[in-house]
């Protein structure tokens, strides 16, 4: 039954991986060279691929993988997925585009907190003048 197995080709985090075990799937967590993929979804009868941007599902392995139903993209872009190509096969494919939204809005924040109070500057200059110019940089950056 290869609905039932899954391999996460560039990763999953371990809560993940608990979560679909305890659901019942095999995870396979072995990362496997782009031109060992297809033997290696063949061979362990892979039913489920997740990705995220390291490997490409290009029609060479939607056409060799024919027990392949389900793809995956841990991520929000799918370039490096034939999506039109797949699902024309019946494959599902699908990604997850607000997973990163949070992260993301978290490093907005920080790159402008940093940019308003000049942060990699005044690391720089205070790191170069600290014996010397100590008191001067500090009033300047405080």
């Amino acid at each position: 039954m290869s609905q039932k197995k899954i391999l996460a080709n560039d990763g999953i985090d371990p809560a993940g991986k608990k979560l679909l075990e305890q659901a019942g799937f095999e995870v396979h967590t072995d990362k496997v060279k782009q031109e060992e993929l297809a033997g290696y979804v063949q061979t362990h009868h892979i039913g489920v691929l997740t990705v995220r941007s390291a490997t490409q599902v290009r029609k060479e392995l939607i056409d060799t993988c024919s027990g392949l139903k389900i793809i995956g993209r841990g991520g929000v872009g799918m370039d490096n997925i034939d999506v039109e190509y797949a699902r024309s096969k019946g494959k599902h494919v699908l990604n997850t585009p607000a997973a990163s939204s949070h992260s993301v809005a978290e490093l907005v924040m920080a790159h402008l907190y940093s940019m308003v109070r000049s942060l990699a500057q005044s690391n720089r200059e205070m790191a170069a003048g600290a014996g010397t110019s100590f008191e001067g940089l500090k009033k300047r950056y405080s």
